[in-house]
């Protein structure tokens, strides 16, 4: 039986329309695509000697890619590495926690260092603070019509049932 042919070139010969720099540390030419014309990929094109004329630099958003000099405004303005624009409701460190914690800490005191004419007056600013609140809340159990039959089914289990009253339950009270 014959050996397959190789799919990859020799390491001596560059495939056609692509880069013609080897890649020492891969010990293979660069594969990237070339422009009509050219023997290096546009990564590659400041190493090369054909193209000294256009100097290729990094970019200063992203080390990972280069860019021709002449042009660095133009892709500064396009660069998938800039900064985009923040929408109108971000916040920066909105959910950070506390800038300066070590205010607050000594501002905290356990109940039980205070003296007990402080906690009486503690108590009566929270009982002051609280008396706008409507705080009497009552537990109503609300069914419907339409959920008798499908608790009384003896085909649904027990798990079933429960989850149709947490069901009813859940709908009720989203519905306050």
């Amino acid at each position: 039986m014959e050996a397959p042919a190789p799919t990859t070139p020799a390491i001596g010969f560059p495939t056609d329309g692509r880069c013609n720099y080897f890649v020492e540390k891969k010990k293979r030419f660069c594969r990237m695509v070339v422009a009509a014309g050219k023997r290096f990929c546009g990564e590659h094109a400041g190493s090369a000697e054909e193209e000294n004329a256009r100097k290729r630099i990094l970019c200063p958003l992203d080390p990972k890619h280069t860019v021709y000099e002449d042009q660095l405004a133009k892709h500064l303005k396009k660069c998938n590495s800039r900064e985009k624009p923040k929408p109108d409701f971000f916040i920066q460190d909105i959910n950070a926690g506390l800038k300066d914690e070590t205010e607050i800490l000594e501002q905290l005191v356990p109940l039980s260092s205070l003296s007990e004419e402080q906690l009486e007056t503690l108590i009566k600013k929270l009982r002051k603070a609280s008396e706008g609140l409507n705080s009497t809340h009552e537990d109503h159990i609300m069914s419907h019509p339409a959920l008798h039959d499908a608790l009384n089914d003896p085909r649904n289990g027990d798990c079933a049932v429960k989850h149709l009253k947490q069901q009813m339950l859940k709908t009720f009270t989203s519905s306050w």
